[in-house]
Formats: structure tokens, sequence, C-alpha cells
């Protein structure tokens, strides 16, 4: 899957969606469902929040490399300020009097004044160790955020399709068990009416009413089982799903491509964005262990700044007139900051930053570990789900076989209602195995694609067109 920048992708997402939405004419209807797989796909792009969570981490991921490149650019300062001034002062003098004679005077005089002051600075770094590696650090963090976002656009796939299947699933349930149902009644209604005329013990028709009270309670379950799943499926999408087209009865089953799991496994290793997120953390968590050790090392910045001081309107102490006067400068410079002591803060930093690189690390062995497992898993289930589809649809065409006979058996006598009941049941029970083969090979397959790290909405287009 091509990856987007993570500042572009939600919106292109948003508006893809919103095209295909309209298309279908359902950007208008509110009470609009999904018919098919790629209808509830559709819908829950637009609304699905775990997506947009993961859309939002990317944003915030890309804005915090944005910040931390911001610092390394030129800061340009710039400020006014306006004084007004005014002041007395008072005091003694020694004048002579008319005959000559010294003589103490007291005194008071009043000063003021008008002055503004404009400066403008720019500060550029040199050097800067921690502010370099948090820049690298940050671009790995969104890095991370990125492939983050990309493995939660697998994962809704799998979602959606894996709570479409279940509510197909849960459908093939209840329809089972309420045919079920209906035949077990009409097994007592039977088994009474031979009690009734004495054809039959009253043990027959104990079993039957048994039976189908036991039916009756599996519908009541297989209801409310199906009404939990649509509403899962309905978080997921945002809209209530009715009407869900069913998986073909032609369902091809081909083994994956390739046929080896450790073909997969590397491919997944390779691929996986959620394992790929993880290593893009420990990179991050790296380069803060640079950032922390920074903290001993000096920075070197240069700084330029401009500076206009006009002054007028004043008076002296002497209460006379000051001209108006105004003063310029520039002054160039660099700044060199050492480090000296930070009471053991920058020591504490760097064991801080250390034990936070060995965690990421190890989430990334176990993040390993469980992806060579579940595409291992994947794998041998598609294996296993192929024999099982196989195998449990014999087993449908042998229980509907066993049930005929049984059945005949029971009208001439040979049979009881005993055997009928197990019969019946037996065909259900196989009926229902054989639905659930049929959707977890389904699910299987974009399984295997979602640990392998290459499913991408072509998969889904693929399995939707096994829908009718």
């Amino acid at each position: 899957m091509t990856s987007r920048p993570a500042s572009r992708r939600p919106f292109a997402l948003r508006a893809c969606a919103a095209a295909v939405v309209a298309a279908l004419g359902l950007a208008g209807a509110a009470s609009a469902h999904a018919e098919d797989l790629m209808d509830a796909y559709r819908q829950a792009l637009q609304s699905d929040p775990v997506l947009m969570q993961a859309e939002a981490q990317g944003r915030i991921g890309h804005e915090g490399m944005v910040q931390s490149r911001a610092v390394l650019l030129p800061q340009i300062n710039g400020s006014v300020s306006f004084n007004d001034s005014h002041g007395t002062q008072s005091g003694t003098q020694t004048l002579l009097d008319p005959s000559g004679n010294p003589i103490l005077v007291d005194t008071s005089s009043h000063t003021a004044g008008r002055s503004r002051s404009d400066q403008v600075g720019l500060t550029q770094v040199l050097f800067d160790l921690g502010k370099f590696s948090q820049l690298r650090a940050s671009k790995a963090s969104a890095a991370a955020a990125e492939a983050q976002y990309a493995a939660a656009e697998q994962d809704l796939i799998v979602r959606v399709a894996t709570a479409y299947f279940t509510v197909l699933n849960d459908e093939d349930q209840l329809r089972y068990a309420e045919a079920n149902q209906k035949a077990l009644r009409k097994q007592l209604d039977a088994a009474q009416a031979k009690y009734s005329v004495g054809l039959s013990a009253i043990t027959d028709a104990d079993s039957a009413r048994a039976q189908e009270a036991a039916a009756a309670a599996a519908v009541i379950q297989a209801r409310t089982t199906l009404y939990n799943d649509r509403e899962a499926l309905a978080q997921i999408t945002g809209k209530a799903p009715v009407d869900l087209k069913v998986l073909t009865d032609k369902l091809p089953l081909n083994p994956p491509e390739p046929d080896d799991a450790e073909a997969w496994v590397k491919t997944a290793l390779a691929s996986n964005p959620s394992l790929q997120a993880q290593r893009d953390q420990v990179t991050a968590a790296q380069h803060d262990i640079t950032t922390a050790r920074a903290g001993h090392l000096p920075t070197l910045n240069a700084s330029v700044s401009y500076s206009r001081n006009p002054s007028w309107g004043g008076l002296d102490f002497t209460g006379q007139m000051r001209p108006d006067s105004r003063s310029t400068g520039t002054t160039v410079g660099l700044v060199l900051d050492v480090p000296l002591f930070a009471g053991g803060g920058t020591q504490s930093r760097v064991r801080q930053a250390i034990a936070q690189r060995d965690q990421a690390g190890d989430v990334l062995e176990q993040d390993r570990r469980q992806i060579v497992a579940n595409t291992r898993n994947a794998f041998n289930s598609i294996r296993a789900g192929i024999s099982q589809v196989q195998a449990q649809k014999e087993a449908v065409i042998s229980a509907q076989k066993a049930l005929q006979s049984t059945q005949a058996g029971y009208e001439v006598g040979s049979q009881t209602i005993i055997d009928v009941l197990f019969a019946q049941q037996t065909l259900f029970q196989a009926e229902s195995n054989y639905s659930a083969a049929r959707h977890a090979y389904v699910i299987n397959q974009l399984n295997l694609e979602f640990a392998a790290g290459t499913l991408s909405v072509k998969d889904l287009e693929a399995v939707n067109a096994l829908l009718q």
C-alpha cells in the first residue's frame, strides 16, 4: 500500500469517501443502509472513530516534527516601548547674599520627558546537538504515526469484513434455529396425534416437547446474538445494516499464494505497518538518548539586534527645555552557553531515555513475535479451512440423507421419534458448521493479508465479488 504524507492523507481520504458515497446516492439519504461489503466499508471510512483517531494522531506527529524544525530556524522578535517620565528634585544650594556672605537656600526643580524604544532582534542556532537530535526523533515519531495510520486502514478492512460476515453467519444460525424449531413442532404435533390414538407412548410426545422447548430457547439466543452483532457492525459503519448480500454457494477454495508459510512470514516482517511503526518508535527513542546526552554539551547561537531610541519634549532639572534626540545602535554577537552543573538532572534524563529505548525495543520484539505467530496461524487456518469447508459440506449431504432415511423408518415403525429428532438436530448442526466454516475461510484470507501488511481495498473488492 502506497503511503501518503500524514498531513494530507486525512483530507484525501475524506474527499474520496465523500465522492464514493455521493456516486452511490448515499450522501443525502439518512436512512440508507449497506447492501454489500463495499457499501459497509465506504460508510466506515466516513464514520469509524478508530480510523479517525489514527488520522488525528498522524496530524499530531506531523505538527510535532514541524515544531522541532522551527526552533532551528531564525527567530525574529521585535519590541516597542513608550515612556512618559516625570520627576522632581529638591535640596539646598549655597548662594551669596548682597553683602557677599554665603547662605543656604532650599531649592527644588522638575524634570519631564518622553521617549520611545524600538528594537528588533534575530537569533540563529549554530550548534545545539539536543535540538538537532530532537528534530530527528520527531521525524521518526511522525513516520511511526503515518505507519500506524496505514495499519489502521488495513485494520478497518478486517474489522468491517469480520463484522459483516459475523452478521451473515448469525443470520444463517437464526434461520437454522427457526427451521429446527418448526420441524420439531411438527414432530411434536405428530407425536401427540399418535399418542392420542394409541399408536405411540407418551414418552415420544414428551421427548418431542422437550426438544421443541430447547429449540425455542435456541431461537431466542440466536436472535439476541444477531442483534448484538448487527450493533457491532453499526458501531463501525455508523448505520444499522439490513438486507446484506450473502456469500455465494460456489465459494472458490484456493490455497494461499505463495503456498509457503515462511514466505508470508518474511513478507510480514518487511511490510507490516504496525511493526514498522514500532521500529520508528525505537529510532525515535534512540535519538531521545542523544538529546538527553546533549545536555552536557555547549550550545552556540548567533544574534543580531537593531535598536532606535528617540526622546523629545523634556525639561532638565534647571527648567531648560532639552532638545529632541535619537540614538540608534546595531549589535552583532555570538552566545556560547556552557552547562556546568545541573544537580544530576542531565544524567538522570540520559538514564531515563535509555530505559525508554529499551522498553521500545522490547515492545518491538513482542510485536515481531506476535506478527510471526499471527501470520502462521492465518496461513494454517486457510489451509485447514479448505478441508473443513469440504468436510462440512459432505457432512450436510450425509445428514440430509440420514434424516430422510430416519423419517421413512419412523413412518413404518422401524425408527423412534428420538431417532428422528437426533437426525434432525444432526442436520441443522451440520448446516450451522458449514456456514461458519465458509465465513471463517473468507475472513482468514483477509487476516493473512493483514498480518503480512499487504491488505488493500482490492482484496476487499475481491471478497465482495463473492457476494450475491
